[in-house]
């Protein structure tokens, strides 16, 4: 029996879910038809995959979102589903296990102390709880996130464990073996901050997320992808305000599409978290729900920005830009937009 595919179908609406006592809640997620197929082949293939993009195109979120798909509000209740969040100090050992050499030390020099039951000493990590609790029929889904922070010996040292679903611990001379055909379904996302290894490359499927390239932003399915977040995330069941959706669009595009042109110029462009933050406000503000007196005082600015026509003077500028721009070159470059 083979494992279930990835539609990217379930996770349609904002849901709420209880994560081990506490409430989560998940957004959205609408994958395109290249990284669904992406998502598939790693996954028929048995390797990871590996995803690059732009800071805040929803790398990180697919994982969540592939075992929403498949395990639905059970995915943290089942163990579906673990998340290994990288930094510049991380070891690769810390994802299997960490040994209490200092408990160890100090049960030495305690006579009563049972010495010879080392798994007191051991603490299993995300990549190793995940192989635990992946079977073929119903993988487990492991998140590791911005491998590229830490140095390349990290990725090196990672090659085996991928491969062989399994890992050796020296200080209890034991190996911690798995099914092969059992791996967890691993997502790994760079930055592209630093380069990782051929040889880490070569056991990955790889996939780079590029919905707002120039061959790309101003076609009917990016801005219909952007509709669909947008209705799913704020509309649930509230009519949707189509003029105030339209022109946020249409502001966006028109901003990325300036800022593909000059790369060089603002560094950090425009992505869909960005996007999102920015619709959030705009959206507060109209509806005057942001319980705050000043920001509420906006209105007229927007309902103004919303009304001007593109061959309209004077120019109006872009609303809560401090939102929207992450640079000092896009925040006094595009403060009015034509």
């Amino acid at each position: 029996m083979s494992h279930r595919s990835y539609l990217s179908e379930k996770l349609a609406k904002t849901e709420s879910i209880n994560r081990k006592g506490y409430t989560e809640k998940l957004y959205p997620y609408f994958a395109d038809d290249e990284l669904k197929k992406a998502v598939n082949l790693a996954l028929f293939l048995n390797r990871p995959l590996l995803l690059m993009g732009e800071p805040g195109c929803g790398k990180s979120l697919l994982a969540k979102a592939i075992a929403y798909e498949w395990y639905e509000k059970e995915m943290y209740d089942r163990n579906k589903y673990f998340e290994w969040n990288v930094k510049s100090t991380s070891k690769a050992r810390e994802g299997l296990y960490d040994y209490d050499h200092l408990l160890r030390l100090r049960d030495a020099y305690d006579k009563s102390s049972q010495l010879e039951d080392n798994n007191r000493y051991l603490r299993y990590g995300p990549m190793s709880e995940a192989m635990v609790n992946s079977t073929k029929e119903a993988k487990a889904v492991l998140l590791i996130d911005e491998i590229d922070k830490a140095d390349i010996d990290f990725s090196n040292d990672l090659l085996l464990e991928l491969e062989r679903n399994s890992f050796y611990i020296p200080e209890t001379n034991k190996t911690v073996t798995h099914d092969q055909d059992a791996k967890p379904f691993i997502i790994i996302t760079s930055n592209g901050e630093k380069d990782l290894s051929d040889a880490f490359l070569r056991r990955c499927v790889f996939h780079y997320i590029d919905i707002f390239s120039s061959n790309k932003i101003d076609s009917k399915e990016t801005r219909d992808w952007l509709k669909n977040i947008v209705k799913a995330r704020f509309y649930d069941e509230q009519e949707v305000n189509s003029e105030l959706l339209d022109k946020a669009i249409n502001t966006f595009v028109s901003l990325r599409k300036e800022m593909n042109r000059e790369t060089n110029t603002f560094r950090k462009v425009i992505n869909t978290s960005e996007f999102l933050d920015w619709y959030t406000i705009l959206k507060a503000c109209l509806e005057q729900q942001t319980s705050n007196q000043l920001l509420d005082q906006e209105y007229d600015r927007i309902h103004g920005w919303l009304q001007k026509q593109e061959d309209e003077k004077p120019h109006i500028g872009v609303p809560f830009g401090n939102v929207l721009f992450k640079t000092t070159a896009s925040l006094f470059n595009f403060k009015s937009i034509s």
